[in-house]
C-alpha cells in the first residue's frame, strides 16, 4: 500500500466511495437514534417494549427506503429474541414492492417448521453483536426476502448499555454498483472495490465481475499496484489500482 495525496486521482476516487458509504451508514444510523428514542421511552413507562411499539417505526423506515430511491430494497429493525413482551423473535422489516410502495416482510419464526428463520444466524445480525460495530455483509442473494443480489448495511442498537438489536438496510447491488463504477471509471488504470471478505463489489473492467472471488488482492498485490483501505472502516472495503491501464 502507497501513500497517497488529496489531489491524487485514486485518492479522490476513494474519497468519493467513502462519500457514498458514509451516506448509507448515515441513513442507517438515523434509524438506530429514532428506535433507541422509542425503547427509552417504553422502558421510562414501566413497562418491556411490545411488536406494537415497534410499529411505530413504520414512518422512519418508509423514509428511510423512499430516500434511498433505487437503490433502498428493504430496511428495518430486527430484535433481539425476547427483546419483547410479546413476540420471542420479531423484526420489523419492511421492503419496497412496485409503485413505491412498502410491504412488511413476515418470515417464519415456527422453530417446527422446516423454512424456520433464524436471524441470529446471519452475519449482518450477529457481526454487530458480538462486536458492537456496523458491517457491511455482501454482495448475496436474499433467498429470505426480495431474490435479489443485495449489500446489506446494518449498525447494532444499545439502550442503557444493553444490546437490543440492529438496524438495517438491504441496498440493491445492481443500482449501487452502476453508483461506484461511475467513480471508478474516472481511474485511468484497472481498479476494484472489494469487500473485507474479498468479494468484487464493483469495477472499471469487464475482467473482474461482481461476486467473484478477488482474496489474493487483498494478500498480495501485483507489482506497482496500490490498495487503499476506506476511510469508513465499518465497510472494510478496499479499493485496488491494478498496474494496468484500461481499455477504453
Amino acid at each position: 500500500m502507497f501513500a497517497q495525496s488529496d489531489n491524487d486521482p485514486l485518492s479522490a476516487c476513494a474519497q468519493q466511495l467513502d462519500h457514498t458509504l458514509g451516506t448509507i451508514f448515515g441513513q442507517v444510523r438515523q434509524l438506530v437514534e429514532e428506535t433507541r428514542a422509542l425503547w427509552e421511552r417504553v422502558l421510562d413507562e414501566g413497562r418491556q417494549p411490545s411488536a406494537k411499539d415497534l410499529a411505530t417505526l413504520r414512518p422512519a423506515i418508509d423514509q428511510q427506503l423512499l430516500t434511498t430511491g433505487a437503490f433502498g430494497c428493504g430496511g428495518g429493525i430486527i430484535v433481539e429474541p425476547n427483546g419483547l413482551a410479546d413476540r420471542e423473535m420479531h423484526l420489523e422489516w419492511w421492503y419496497l414492492a412496485d409503485g413505491g410502495k412498502t410491504l412488511p416482510l413476515r418470515p417464519n419464526f415456527d422453530r417446527r417448521r422446516e423454512n424456520y428463520y433464524d436471524y441470529t444466524e446471519m452475519p449482518w445480525y450477529s457481526r454487530p453483536m458480538k462486536t458492537g460495530k456496523s458491517v457491511v455483509e455482501g454482495p448475496y442473494v436474499d433467498l429470505y426476502g426480495t431474490n435479489m443480489y443485495v449489500l446489506t448495511f446494518t449498525m447494532p442498537i444499545e439502550v442503557q448499555g444493553r444490546f437490543i438489536g440492529v438496524a438495517g438496510l438491504d441496498l440493491s447491488l445492481h443500482n449501487v454498483e452502476r453508483l461506484l463504477v461511475r467513480s471508478l471509471m474516472r481511474l485511468e488504470h484497472e481498479a476494484v472495490l472489494i469487500s473485507a471478505d474479498g468479494r468484487v463489489i464493483a469495477s472499471n473492467t469487464a475482467n473482474w465481475m461482481v461476486g467473484d472471488l478477488a482474496q489474493a488482492l487483498l494478500n498480495t498485490l501485483p507489482r506497482d499496484g496500490i490498495r487503499l483501505a476506506l476511510a469508513e472502516s465499518e465497510a472494510g472495503w478496499s479499493l485496488v489500482r491494478l498496474p494496468v491501464l484500461r481499455r477504453k
